[in-house]
């Protein structure tokens, strides 16, 4: 990072991180427990999400922290790295983990798993802002969560998701990107608040324009 003119010239790579809670607690609020959808959209998601991050430009190196198998799995069938999340101390434990296995020189942000919206092209964008701000941050759909947070060295880092994580990463400084006025940013930038916790955030985000892997999953899902 440098600074010249008084404005922070950040990192033009970015190494992403994404904390993964085992398949067996994922999404409870979206399918029941015993409902076999529910961990097939979840790796579904989170296959789209990959997918995105693998056609950035910025994006260096993606890295899933996780200790389920399956999502391991599938980090490797998309050519990224994953790391042991054991002990299970939680998801920001998780999260700073990941970030500390950044090599020197990259930015670091941390992605929720449950962007199926998402696009290399917006990933970009984002991206683009964040190298302005050494610390930084998209909010969910709603105002209350957060779906990216982006930091340009790990000394900067201290995730705070949770309960209204909006809020908290706002109280620690961090600047809030993804406020555009412009309406076809806005529609691009809906892609990176849309997580999807529930059945209508599900349909919003069908609305907006779900990746393939999560395309196929409802379809396999409406036929069973």
């Amino acid at each position: 990072m440098s600074i010249t003119g008084g404005l922070i010239n950040g990192p033009t790579q970015w190494a992403m991180v994404l904390p993964v809670k085992a398949l067996t607690g994922a999404k409870t609020r979206l399918l029941p427990a015993d409902d076999p959808a529910r961990p097939e959209l979840a790796l579904a998601f989170l296959r789209d999400v990959l997918s995105a991050l693998s056609d950035s430009e910025a994006v260096a190196q993606v890295t899933v922290v996780t200790d389920d198998a399956d999502v391991q799995q599938v980090a490797v069938e998309a050519n990224h790295l994953w790391a042991p999340e054991s002990p299970h101390r939680g998801l920001n434990e998780a999260a700073l983990f990941g970030a500390s296995l950044t090599p020197p020189g990259l930015g670091i942000a941390i992605v929720a798993g449950d962007l199926p919206c998402l696009t290399g092209e917006v990933i970009d964008f984002v991206l683009r802002y964040a190298g302005i701000y050494e610390r930084s941050f998209i909010a969910d759909t709603q105002g209350i969560g957060t779906t990216m947070l982006m930091c340009h060295t790990i000394a900067g880092c201290t995730p705070a998701f949770g309960t209204r994580s909006r809020a908290r990463h706002t109280a620690l400084g961090y600047v809030e990107l993804g406020l555009s006025e412009n309406p076809s940013q806005r529609r691009n930038l809906a892609r990176v608040h849309r997580d999807v916790d529930t059945q209508v955030d599900l349909w919003d985000a069908i609305r907006i324009g779900v990746g393939p892997a999560t395309e196929s999953a409802l379809q396999r899902s409406i036929k069973q």
